[in-house]
Parts: C-alpha cells; structure tokens; sequence
C-alpha cells in the first residue's frame, strides 16, 4: 500500500464534484460483448490481471485535512458479480438497463475504484461491463482496457507499461507548480486575452414540468457520403477530424450568438510524455481553444486556423483551464459553460462500435456541463449530439444548433472553397 497526493486532475475533478454537489455519479464504463463459448476461468483470470496491470484500478482515495490523497493498494480478489437475464422475455433490454444501472449507481472509492459484472443473455452470449470511478480512467484509458480485457482473456501479449499513474501524477504535477507553470500560464493568458464568453440565450421563458427532464438531448446523423468527405478534409489539410468538426462547431455557434471570436472548452487527452502510451488513470485535462470565424473566408482557411489552435493547445496542455487566474476570458457565466468533444479523437475504443456502442448510449446521455456538443463516430457514418440544461436553453434552439451543424457540413463537403459565412 503507497499513499500519494492525488494528482492535480483528480483534485480538480474532487473539488468539482463537491462544488455540484455530487449530482452525478462521476463512473466511466467499457463494454465487451463476448460470444461463443464462455470460459469463466479465463474470464477470471483476465480481470485478475488487468488489475495487476494497472496500478489506477487498484487505488482508493481519501480526504484528511483538506488534502486528497490516492493510496495505490496491493493486487487482491476481484470480485465479478453475475447475472442473468437469459429467461427474460427481452433479454437484450434486460441487460441494457443492467449496464446503465450499473454506470448510475455511484462508486465508493475509498473502499474500491472499479466493479465488475457479467450479464448472461444467452448460453454463448455473455456481457461484460467494466465500471470505474473517474478519478481512475478517462477516455483513452477506456480504449486501453477494452482492448487489455480482450488480450488477457484470450491469452495475446500486451505492450509493457512503462510509467505507472503516480509516477506520472508527480511528474506532471511539477510541471504545473515548478518552473514551467509561469510558462503556462503566460502562454494562455497570451493566447485568451480579450477573449470573451460566448453570448447564450437567455435562459427558458416556460419552467420545465415536473416530469420534464432537466436536460435536453438532441441528435442528428451526418450520413456517410458527408462523413468520408470531412474525412478527406482533414487527410487534404493534413489534420486529423477533430478540427474539421471543432471548425464547424465555430461556424454553427457564430450563426447562433452572432460571435466571430468564439472561445469553447474542450478535453486533451494530457499524454504528451511517451511512457504513458500503456497508462491506465485520469490524465484528461480542460483546455479552451479560442477561434475566430472571419466573413467571407473559405472553410479551408478555417481549419487551418483552428488546426494551428489546437497544435498550440496540445503543446501547453499541462495546465488546466481551471488554474487559469480568475477573469482571463471575460463575462458572466462560467469558461465550461459551452465544452466540445468528438469522441474517440484521442484513442479508439473496440467497445465504440455494433452492440457495445448502444449499451454505451448512457454514457452519452448524461452531461456535466451547460452544454455538451458531442459528435460520436458510428461505423461510416458520424452523428452530432447536443445534451443541454433544459432550465437554461429552450428545446428548439438546441434542435436548431445541431440542425445548423449537419447542414453546415453537407455544405462545406459539397463546396470546400466555398465561403463560410
């Protein structure tokens, strides 16, 4: 057993969640649909291992005088819990609502960080759900463990871990409070200065029912013909596709509040050190990405724009934007308020596709933030998701943003040197 401080992430994500008032339970969650044969003993073992492998599945956290420690534990029994659903008259739902109660149930992580179940749907059907508290795993590391799960339980070899996550926890913690941290800082208070937030509706007019829900989810498909032209997009602007999509993102939002500087927040993955490839821990830090939609301009210009950003961003990633000093991006409301992700941006995930990707849909039906604009790769094709406080934006605007976004993107698919705005 080895208590530690708590990395600078894990005490930021700490510190939120006692700010909300723990409304939402804080889990991750990889699903693997296992068919044929279920060899139980190998399922064992692999879930054994797993936890052998990564120190962040082996550490619980504790609060002591204002302070937020991790105390990595020593390898022990992990239990996997069953069930089964085979008898159910809809078996498939029955596991659905299973792997949903299991992300919404929350998890004590002073006693453990991960839970293990197995759903049996049918006799060379078997589920496995793998739920973790946040402060041990982030969307790379949910690539990671789907893909070791699956390794361990058929016996393949794994790449080596070179950098546990306390290791890395300490190093980066340097980073922020030694002598890079006045490098970081400059560097975004350089990079935000006159920047402001972005201008949001007012909130709703007509309180929501009683039995409204208090969030808003909105989603529409971009369809494949569309989705292979942002493809090549970004192979012809040598990118990747999350500029494309942040890029039209700004265009959609400069249609929506009348803003040409737009500042959005957004999740890095945080790996810029080599040793932690194989890593499994929160590492995920918040980072705002300042663009400016000028009238008139090929879309191409844009992502070029945007691509410098967010190469400029991943090289001062260290520092989160909650250490920024109060009052860098100017006006009411908070700099988290408007936060863009495309998911598998960082390291695709084996459970992110076919059945797995459906059991997966309440991870993408809760939000943390204000609004959450999501754009979730689905085989050929990509879908735009927004998810939003229903007491602060009204149903229709939200509609009418994720409506703008497809449209936006057939358009500049269709006319790439075309203008923009």
């Amino acid at each position: 057993m080895n208590e530690l401080p708590a990395s600078v992430g894990q005490r930021l994500l700490w510190l939120m969640d006692h700010y909300r008032g723990h409304r939402n339970s804080l889990n991750e969650q990889v699903v693997w649909h296992l068919r044929g044969p279920l060899d139980r003993a190998a399922l064992d073992t692999a879930v054994r291992r797993l936890h052998e492998r990564h120190d962040a599945l082996r550490t619980t956290f504790v609060s002591r005088r204002r302070q937020f420690l991790q105390i990595v534990n020593d390898p022990r029994p992990v239990p996997v819990t069953e069930h089964d659903v085979s008898g159910h008259e809809q078996p498939r739902l029955a596991a659905r609502d299973l792997v949903t109660a299991e992300l919404t149930t929350p998890i004590d992580v002073s006693v453990w960080p991960t839970r293990v179940t197995l759903v049996r749907l049918a006799p060379e059907h078997h589920v496995v759900v793998l739920t973790m508290h946040h402060y041990v795993s982030d969307d790379w590391s949910n690539a990671l463990l789907s893909r070791d799960i699956r390794a361990l339980y058929a016996g393949e070899p794994l790449p080596e871990v070179q950098w546990q996550y306390p290791r890395w926890a300490a190093w980066h913690r340097d980073q922020v409070e030694g002598e890079r941290g006045p490098v970081l800082v400059d560097y975004w208070r350089r990079q935000l200065d006159g920047a402001r937030l972005l201008a949001l509706p007012e909130a709703a007019e007509v309180p929501r029912g009683a039995d409204e829900p208090a969030s808003v989810c909105v989603e529409l498909t971009l369809g494949p013909q569309v989705t292979a032209g942002l493809r090549a997009l970004a192979r012809k602007h040598r990118t990747t596709l999350f500029p494309v999509m942040l890029s039209l993102f700004y265009l959609a939002l400069r249609r929506a509040t009348g803003q040409s500087d737009l500042t959005v927040a957004t999740l890095l993955a945080n790996r810029a050190r080599p040793e932690v490839a194989e890593t499994v821990g929160f590492f995920v830090t918040m980072a705002l990405l300042r663009g400016r939609v000028e009238p008139g301009e090929p879309f191409g210009e844009l992502v070029r724009r945007t691509r410098s950003v967010v190469m400029d961003g991943l090289r001062h990633q260290e520092l989160p934007s909650q250490l920024l000093p109060p009052g860098t991006v100017a006006g009411a409301g908070r700099t988290d308020d408007v936060m863009f992700h495309l998911l598998g941006s960082m390291m695709s995930r084996a459970d992110m596709a076919g059945d797995e990707l459906d059991d997966l849909e309440a991870q993408l039906d809760r939000s943390r933030f204000a609004l959450e604009f999501v754009v979730v790769p689905r085989d050929d094709d990509l879908t735009a998701l927004v998810l939003c406080d229903r007491d602060r934006f009204v149903p229709d605007w939200a509609q009418a943003l994720v409506k703008d976004y497809v449209e936006l993107a057939a358009a500049v698919v269709a006319d790439p040197s075309g203008a923009t705005a």
